[in-house]
């Protein structure tokens, strides 16, 4: 149906969902000799606030810092990665993420064919907190646990709970035929990379399925619930920005 233009991407003032079929690769500043695709950022006309995008790295290429100064959060999605920051160098697998402060320099190098999800925006400072630091973390070796008391929904927290951070990374774990408990309407913005399984996605009073590798945005106050649907288990990737008063974020230039 794809030659015939039909898509499950779809585009509406308060969420976007993004198919693997109308991806396209292209060149960014930074990431010189990878493909990557730019799935959501303020070009896209509808109040999104950072950028996330999937970057496919052939072996023996390097990427950089933001030469923008933004901090930056990387999820390896496929391959091996070595990452030198502060003086330390550490390869990454598959689950391996690490976050990089505002302005902090660091080089990731790809030891074999890679892919990574990446997430960036300006930092957001508050009175009285400092900066935070560089953070590494495996999401399989995360315990995580049960959201709002379901065991068949498992939240892992990739960031520490803390007010130095002003966005949140985590993972959504879903048995299969598990929902999230109501719908959600809340003041912070989502951006979500299907990992695994499907299911069905409620936003806005539409219904979308989705699958492993679809990319999700989501606005402030859009009305959003999931289910999960299939035999195996569901599992996605999640943004939030969180810790910061919203009228900060209105007033940024």
């Amino acid at each position: 149906m794809k030659h015939l233009g039909m898509t499950r991407s779809a585009l509406h003032p308060s969420h976007a969902v993004l198919t693997p079929d109308t991806f396209v690769r292209t060149a960014l500043a930074g990431w010189p000799g990878s493909a990557v695709i730019l799935h959501i950022a303020p070009v896209m006309g509808l109040g999104a606030r950072f950028v996330q995008f999937t970057a496919e790295l052939p072996a023996h290429t390097q990427a950089r810092e933001s030469e923008y100064g933004f901090q930056r959060f990387v999820f390896v999605l496929e391959g091996a990665l070595e990452v030198q920051v502060e003086g330390e160098t550490r390869t990454l697998g598959p689950s391996d993420h690490v976050f990089f402060p505002a302005g902090v320099l660091h080089t990731l190098s790809a030891r074999a064919p890679s892919r990574v999800a990446v997430f960036e925006k300006p930092y957001e400072a508050a009175p009285g907190t400092e900066p935070p630091p560089v953070c590494w973390g495996n999401e399989q070796e995360n315990p995580g646990a049960p959201f709002e008391g379901d065991e068949r929904l498992i939240a892992r927290k990739l960031l520490p709970d803390d007010p130095r951070f002003d966005f949140m990374m985590s993972t959504m774990s879903f048995a299969p035929g598990a929902t999230l408990p109501y719908t959600e309407v809340h003041y912070m913005e989502h951006g979500l990379l299907m990992l695994s399984g499907e299911g069905l996605y409620k936003l806005q009073g539409r219904y979308y399925p989705v699958t492993a590798g679809d990319v999700i945005w989501m606005g402030a106050h859009c009305p959003q619930w999931y289910g999960a649907l299939g035999r195996d288990w569901t599992k996605y990737l999640l943004y939030k920005d969180m810790n910061r008063h919203p009228l900060t974020l209105e007033a940024r230039p």
